[in-house]
């Protein structure tokens, strides 16, 4: 197969070509301009478009409701599926990993922070006396230190 290239002619080497009458003839009545339609032809299209659909255009309502009929179903039958893959599944038990428990970890997040002093402070809010106010601050002091020279509980 030759490539496009070889099969050209260069610009100078054009034949001169010698047609028939007939097919030049064919050959110009096919080249004419397309007629355009006059206004009167566009006026008597429309007036038959409305006498055949009348004076309004037809409703859409059925596609959408072919649509929303179709969304409906898969989501039924999605969620049909996914019940049946649930209900046959064997669901394993979990297991969470259980924190140290910290002796001053107020609420329960397996470090000693600002946030167990805080709790500390609104659970001894009731004020027993001077030593649990101590203790709080002892804590805080232990929890901010920058040193780790705080206060030892």
């Amino acid at each position: 197969m030759q490539p496009d290239d070889d099969r050209m002619t260069p610009a100078g080497d054009e034949e001169d070509f010698d047609l028939p009458g007939e097919l030049i003839q064919g050959l110009a009545r096919l080249d004419q301009s397309v007629a355009v339609l006059s206004p009167d032809t566009d006026r008597r299209i429309a007036e038959a478009a409305r006498a055949h659909f009348g004076e309004r255009r037809p409703r859409r309502a059925r596609p959408a409701a072919r649509r929303w009929a179709m969304a409906g179903s898969l989501a039924a039958s999605l969620l049909v599926g996914v019940l049946f893959w649930r209900t046959y599944t064997p669901v394993e038990t979990t297991r969470l990993a259980r924190v140290a428990s910290v002796a001053d970890d107020i609420d329960g997040s397996g470090t000693v922070d600002i946030l167990d002093a805080f709790a500390l402070a609104r659970v001894e809010r009731g004020g027993r006396g001077a030593g649990a106010r101590a203790k709080i601050d002892a804590l805080a002091m232990s929890i901010v230190a920058l040193d780790g020279s705080g206060g030892k509980l």
